[in-house]
């Protein structure tokens, strides 16, 4: 980093456990860190710096990028695939337009998990202090990784999640928040 430029640290902030009880809500606030997160991985790219001699500020923004992927973007994927996209679904039988989205969304989250290896593997070299052993295939990565986050949080902030609002029952939520909450070791909150 530059002499004189502040660096400002990547922090992501805790989901309150509470929040299980409005499965929808969790989500949206979960996006706001995928966001964070997806903004970071990008200017890192933009810096064009993949050797091993990055600033410890900047391997610690690695490190919860990296974290994030590995432990909480698994679990947000479940928390759509098996929640919020099977429930919607079920609302919204005969709207073959929202079918449509929930599989492209579906097909997308499949191809998030295979662009990770290759992800994960430079974040942990990095984060490390040791070059990327197959840079342009990171780059290609995880470029393409902030490419389908940003249409795909674009796509369920403005379309899915106002859907959800609108069909889900009471008892379709809290079946969500209980599901999502024992994906993470957590009672639901009472």
């Amino acid at each position: 980093m530059a002499k004189g430029k502040r660096h400002k640290s990547l922090v992501l902030e805790t989901i309150p456990e509470n929040l299980l009880r409005e499965p929808i809500e969790y989500i949206f606030a979960d996006h706001y860190r995928l966001r964070q997160i997806v903004a970071s991985l990008d200017g890192f790219l933009a810096a064009d710096n993949f050797a091993a001699d990055i600033d410890e500020e900047v391997r610690a923004d690695l490190r919860v990028i990296l974290a994030y992927l590995e432990d909480e973007l698994p679990l947000h994927i479940a928390d759509e695939d098996e929640g919020l996209f099977k429930f919607l679904g079920e609302r919204c039988r005969g709207d073959d337009e929202t079918k449509q989205i929930l599989l492209v969304l579906t097909d997308e989250h499949e191809e998030d998990f295979g662009l990770m290896p290759p992800v994960t593997a430079g974040l942990k070299s990095l984060a490390a202090g040791e070059a990327v052993k197959e840079p342009q295939k990171f780059i290609d990565a995880a470029a393409r990784f902030v490419e389908t986050q940003r249409r795909h949080l674009i796509w369920e902030n403005n379309i899915v999640l106002p859907l959800a609002r609108r069909h889900l029952t009471p008892e379709d939520l809290e079946n969500m928040g209980r599901q999502m909450a024992a994906r993470r070791g957590l009672d639901y909150p009472a």
